[in-house]
């Protein structure tokens, strides 16, 4: 079991070695993406004059719609329950089935965000999250920026090496005898470079194996609808669950009511539930309904959220998706992402999170280096032949036989 461990542990290394340093670095980078990002734009993200009235939403879409070009309408917009946060309006489009694309920079077309102070109308900045850095980061993760179906091909491919990396390297880890338990938990630090590259890569690679796998079982998720599919129906699901309810037709109603952004905005935010995050889907066209996503104030746990919808004609609301009412398959896929970046149990879990990430980094360096130390060794052992008499000895040798010989006769 060992020998082919070792053999495939190997061969799944030095393919997707180089690959799973990419997303690992780029993951640790992003777990902390969202404070890092209200601390540098600190401008943008807080607003002054808390303490005033906010002005009807409508009237803050026609502002952030004038700070961007009309031919980039603003598809979401996003309200927080901190009186001090800015409103954020988002204007968005990707082509994941464009053809002759090949990066990412040619299927999104553009990605703008808008800040608007929600007390003044002001517009505070447009950032193009297009090219941001923790955006790019968060792209260079997902896909390489490649195009989607071919970066998130690769990673996701790579990735499932990297699970199975981890299963053959804990069997590796497992001593083949008793008295090798304990050099398995510690790490010889006064030892050689290369004592102490195996053990770096051998023990730690031990400590990180659980938060390795939550990682990579949660990330590769967006990488295939099987892998999905398949924790959908461990989870209970015979089939995988909707979280859009479509909207109903209207016979009496030929043209959309008025201020309907307006009207959706109260009906939701009235809700008697305390919320840390309202997002607004706007429908492009009337026949598509308004998607009101609420994330409600939580612990530690699952990520709380209900989910509203109301009719693209009329405002009223015609559907609903509770947290209660949720299966545990669509309970899961609402924390997914906050269980892979770690944000799950706060602070604490994202930490941790952020190591492991920084941890798997490096074991396929320290692998390579172990695989490299060997290959040097097994060259060194193969130049190693018996020793063969020299030239002299050589040319006695027959000189003493032929002499007897001529002796004898």
């Amino acid at each position: 079991m060992k020998k082919l461990s070792a053999v495939i542990h190997l061969w799944l290394g030095m393919v997707s070695g180089l690959i799973v340093f990419i997303v690992s670095i780029s993951g640790c980078i992003f777990v902390f993406e969202q404070e890092i990002f209200d601390l540098n734009h600190s401008e943008l993200v807080y607003s002054e004059g808390s303490s005033g009235k906010v002005k009807p939403l409508s009237e803050l879409l026609v502002t952030a719609q004038t700070a961007l070009s009309k031919t980039m309408p603003v598809s979401d917009v996003e309200i927080f329950s901190d009186p001090d946060r800015s409103y954020i309006f988002t204007a968005s489009k990707t082509d994941k089935k464009a053809k002759n694309t090949w990066n990412y920079f040619q299927q999104v077309k553009y990605y703008q965000e808008v800040y608007i102070n929600p007390y003044t109308g002001a517009c505070l900045g447009v950032v193009d999250r297009k090219y941001e850095f923790f955006n790019i980061v968060r792209r260079i993760h997902q896909n390489l920026l490649l195009s989607y179906e071919v970066g998130s091909l690769i990673v996701g491919s790579s990735c499932l090496m990297f699970l199975g990396l981890l299963i053959t390297g804990f069997v590796l880890w497992i001593p083949k005898t008793k008295n090798g338990w304990k050099q398995r938990f510690t790490i010889k630090w006064n030892a050689k470079w290369r004592r102490l590259n195996y053990d770096t890569h051998n023990v730690g690679g031990f400590y990180v194996l659980a938060p390795a796998m939550i990682i990579v079982i949660t990330g590769l998720v967006w990488s295939f609808d099987w892998w999905e599919d398949g924790i959908y129906t461990l989870l209970g699901s015979k089939q995988r669950p909707t979280f859009n309810i479509e909207q109903p037709k209207l016979a009496k109603l030929s043209k959309p009511a008025e201020n309907l952004l307006d009207k959706v905005f109260h009906a939701a935010s009235s809700k008697k539930l305390s919320f840390e995050r309202l997002a607004i889907s706007l429908p492009e066209k009337s026949t598509n309904p308004y998607r009101v996503f609420m994330g409600l104030s939580r612990g530690a746990g699952w990520s709380s959220s209900n989910y509203y919808y109301y009719h693209g004609m009329s405002g009223q609301q015609y559907g609903q998706l509770l947290q209660e009412d949720k299966s545990l398959g669509q309970k899961w896929r609402n924390t997914n992402y906050d269980i892979h970046t770690g944000g799950v149990y706060g602070k604490l879990t994202k930490i941790l999170a952020f190591l492991a990430s920084l941890f798997c980094a490096t074991l396929p360096v320290t692998g390579y280096f172990i695989w490299l130390g060997k290959r040097k060794k097994s060259q060194k052992t193969m130049t190693k032949v018996p020793r063969q008499a020299n030239s002299n000895e050589m040319r006695k040798k027959p000189q003493l036989i032929n002499s007897k010989t001529v002796q004898d006769s």
